[in-house]
C-alpha cells in the first residue's frame, strides 16, 4: 500500500487489511489459550482495533508515505499451522485502474529479490510462499469500479520472522540481500 498511497494512487482512507495467520504466529501459548475451542477446525477474530500490530502499520505507513492513514487491519487465526494470506481493500483515485496499479508496482519491485507481483487477477495460496522468504502480490479487480483488492501471502516463520531478521541485518552491514536465504 505504501508506494501506491505516496504516488497518490489509491486513498489513504478506508482501507480494510484483512488478515489470516496460521496458529504459529500465535505463540507458544496458543494451545493453551484455545484449548476449550477447536483451533485446527475452526477461523477466529482477535485483536480487532487494538492488536499490536495496529500501530506498527500505522508507523511505518505515515512515516513512509508522509500522510496520516486511515485503516482497519483485522487479523484471524486460521487452522493452517504457518503462512499469511491478506486481502486489502482500497479506493482507486484519479480513474486509476487495476491495470496502472499493476504495471506500477511491478515496476517498483522488479529489482527485489523477495517481492514477486504476480499476474493481474491471480488467485494466491500460502502454499506457494511456505519455506521462503517471499512476498506474492497480486492485483485483483473489484465488482466497485473505483475499488482495488491487493492479495498478499508471506511465510509468518521465514518472511514474517526469522528471514526477515536475516534480511534486514544482511542489508544493514552490505552483504548480499538474499546472502542465507532461499530464492
Amino acid at each position: 500500500m505504501a508506494p501506491l498511497i505516496q504516488k497518490n494512487l489509491i486513498s489513504n482512507k478506508n482501507i480494510v487489511i484483512d488478515s489470516k495467520s496460521g496458529y504459529s504466529g500465535a505463540g507458544r501459548s496458543v494451545h493453551e489459550k484455545y484449548k476449550n475451542k477447536n483451533l485446527y477446525e475452526s477461523l477466529s477474530a482477535y485483536g480487532i482495533s487494538n492488536h499490536r500490530h495496529n500501530s506498527e502499520i500505522q508507523q511505518e505507513l505515515d512515516l513512509y508515505t508522509k500522510k496520516n492513514n486511515y485503516f482497519d487491519f483485522t487479523p484471524h487465526l486460521s487452522p493452517m499451522f504457518r503462512g499469511i494470506i491478506t486481502t486489502i481493500y482500497v479506493e482507486l483515485k484519479n480513474n486509476f485502474n487495476p491495470n496502472n496499479i499493476h504495471k506500477y508496482l511491478s515496476k517498483f519491485y522488479q529489482k527485489s529479490k523477495f517481492v514477486k507481483i504476480k499476474k493481474i487477477n491471480s488467485l494466491l495460496s500460502t502454499n506457494e510462499v511456505i519455506n521462503t522468504n517471499n512476498c506474492l502480490i497480486s492485483i485483483c479487480s473489484s465488482k466497485n469500479k473505483n475499488k482495488l483488492i491487493i492479495l498478499s501471502a508471506i511465510d509468518n516463520l521465514i518472511k514474517g520472522g526469522g528471514g526477515q531478521a536475516v534480511q534486514s541485518m544482511n542489508i544493514y552491514y552490505g552483504f548480499k540481500e538474499n546472502e542465507g536465504l532461499n530464492v
